[in-house]
């Protein structure tokens, strides 16, 4: 179990502000702050900058940052292995991007847990951000995102390519012999996901890549939910852009309409993510299971 002092350092660090943090310990910003001075006078070093009212890490603070989170991994990864000696079901987390944890991991998942009835899977569906976040602090075992992610902090193999396609309702798509260009995209009321999701970062990495530019207001509506996304779309309010995935029962039904792109089909990577101390063996075997079934 992690210092209680170190545990606070951590949730300042996380929440952003020690009201925040004081709320989240159930603690007083006086006993947040006292947790502070009591680990600056262990280390014999400043570890925050005061600019202004906020507390910034210095470079002291970054390094009982980095090794705080490795311990709290540790620490985690040491219980759940003391359960499973106890004779306890072997319990693993898994984060997914939405995407992927809407209309991807749930048919992996079915039959993986069949065959695995040993397991208790817990599964948590955040934005990219969040999800990095979260396997930062050891609060899941395994990140599969569909968002960028730095390659040098984490290791990470291929879950699959995806394509992600332009979708719309009757009257808001050109005739079917048409392609998206720029004069649609800069007529086009988009309904996007929000920044930070991987669905949002390489919407707009397309549209650098290919030089179009498009003004702020073409985005009428931000919004972190795909479902819903696709309602407003299906309801005319506009159109978006999103995994064929996610889309699939959508264009079978004829409730939702897609047209190519007249600069080339946009294809992302999304990946499994994990640390050096993620549960390996549980990974590998995941990984590999999907790897020999087939493709969705």
């Amino acid at each position: 179990m992690l210092d209680y002092r170190i545990e606070t350092l951590l949730a300042v660090i996380e929440q952003g502000t020690l009201l925040k943090a004081s709320e989240k310990l159930g603690l007083t910003q006086p006993a947040v702050s006292q947790h502070l001075k009591a680990l600056e006078e262990q280390y014999g070093i400043p570890l925050f900058e005061h600019v202004g009212r906020k507390l910034v890490l210095n470079d002291a603070g970054r390094m009982v940052q980095q090794a705080a989170e490795r311990t709290r991994q540790i620490s985690r990864s040491l219980e759940r292995e003391l359960k499973h000696l106890l004779g306890g079901k072997k319990q693993y987390t898994m984060g997914a991007t939405l995407t992927i944890g809407e209309f991807i991991l749930p048919a992996y998942l079915g039959e993986y847990r069949q065959k695995n009835p040993h397991l208790e899977l817990t599964i948590r569906i955040e934005n990219t951000k969040e999800i990095l976040s979260l396997l930062d602090r050891g609060e899941i075992d395994l990140a599969l995102v569909e968002g960028p992610f730095p390659p040098d902090k984490y290791k990470s193999e291929l879950f699959l390519m995806d394509e992600m396609i332009f979708i719309g309702s009757h009257g808001f798509l050109p005739p079917e012999n048409r392609s998206i260009g720029l004069k649609e995209l800069q007529r086009a009321r988009l309904i996007l996901r929000e920044p930070g999701s991987g669905t949002r970062f390489y919407w707009e990495e397309y549209l650098r890549s290919h030089k179009i530019n498009l003004p702020d207001s073409s985005v009428i509506m931000e919004v972190g939910s795909l479902s819903a996304i696709k309602s407003l779309v299906e309801a005319g309010f506009g159109c978006s852009v999103m995994s064929s995935r996610a889309v699939k029962k959508e264009r079978l039904l004829g409730s939702l309409k897609t047209r190519p792109f007249s600069t080339g089909p946009l294809i992302r990577e999304m990946h499994f993510v994990y640390t050096d101390d993620s549960p390996l063996p549980f990974i590998f075997d995941f990984r590999d299971f999907v790897y020999a079934s087939p493709s969705l």
